[in-house]
């Protein structure tokens, strides 16, 4: 099967430019490449009609200023294409998104990156750090959880569903996570409830989170590969996130021996964009710390 490059086009709110890579015979990657210098890859997570775009497009103008961003779609999500997905039971996992990473590192001819994620994305970043730590500088992870599944209690409560799929549906959901509701304009309701639409026909959301619960369950991040990590890791957190616990990161931060970390008061799972200037300016302070070649001219 021959993949072309789609009429796709970003809208133009996130003011991105679009790039397609091949990174497999049947697989062609959509990223943004902003900048120059040392690569920082930037990683999203799996919340609904996610994608590089609606993740990062409040710090690509910021931290493309000393480094080379790549803010990219993983196989399954936003508009990367891949015969994958006609397989979806097998294609998705930590270590399958970290492979498509490393497949896109060599397409673009990055031996070693900078990795930044977003709750799953910092997951898959950190595994990649574990798995190919010669290919990994340092990690910036941000609201990541990776902790194992506990069993069923039937004793608890259930957590409510959250309904059909509505724009009101979206909308909650970024209030939830930004916490911030000057950055919650209609078009971004309108463009991530555009999306998750998309992906929801295309049926392959389900897969997507099995895979996730699935490596909760056969491959959490293991606390003692972790802790014989020697290279930089940033730990991020919002104190009032409702998807992963702030006591995660805690838990990473005590076992990781080359870890910092920065939490948020008010911040939700997304302080790098409720709280995107701060965030922005810790980035850069923690990278120019580490010796990033850019900031230390």
């Amino acid at each position: 099967m021959t993949l072309l490059v789609p009429e796709f086009k970003t809208d133009p709110f996130f003011n991105l430019e679009d790039n397609w890579a091949q990174t497999a015979p049947n697989e062609l990657t959509h990223y943004y490449d902003q900048g120059q210098g040392v690569p920082l890859l930037l990683m999203h997570g799996s919340g609904m009609g996610t994608s590089a775009a609606v993740t990062w497009w409040q710090n690509l103008p910021f931290i493309s200023q000393y480094a080379r961003c790549i803010a990219f779609d993983f196989i399954g999500y936003g508009e990367t294409l891949s015969a994958a997905n006609t397989s979806p039971d097998t294609a998705y996992g930590i270590r399958q998104w970290g492979e498509h990473t490393l497949r896109l590192m060599d397409a673009l001819h990055i031996e070693k990156a900078w990795l930044a994620g977003s709750s799953l994305g910092g997951w898959v970043a950190l595994q990649l750090a574990i798995d190919h730590p010669e290919r990994v500088c340092g990690v910036i992870s941000i609201g990541t959880g990776g902790a194992k599944k506990p069993k069923p209690d039937t004793r608890a409560a259930q957590p409510k569903p959250k309904g059909p799929l509505s724009a009101e549906l979206i909308l909650q959901d970024l209030q939830k996570n930004i916490r911030n509701d000057a950055i919650i304009s209609d078009t971004l309701v309108n463009l991530r409830y555009q999306a998750a639409l998309k992906e929801a026909n295309l049926g392959l959301r389900p897969y997507l989170m099995a895979a996730r619960d699935r490596d909760r369950e056969v491959l959490p991040l293991d606390l003692d590969a972790l802790a014989q990590l020697s290279l930089p890791v940033l730990l991020v957190h919002g104190r009032d996130d409702k998807v992963v616990p702030v006591a995660r990161s805690l838990e990473l931060l005590e076992a990781i021996t080359t870890a910092d970390a920065h939490f948020y008061k008010g911040a939700g799972h997304w302080p790098h964009i409720g709280r995107a200037d701060e965030f922005n300016g810790l980035m850069r302070d923690y990278l120019a710390a580490h010796h990033f070649p850019s900031l230390n001219n």
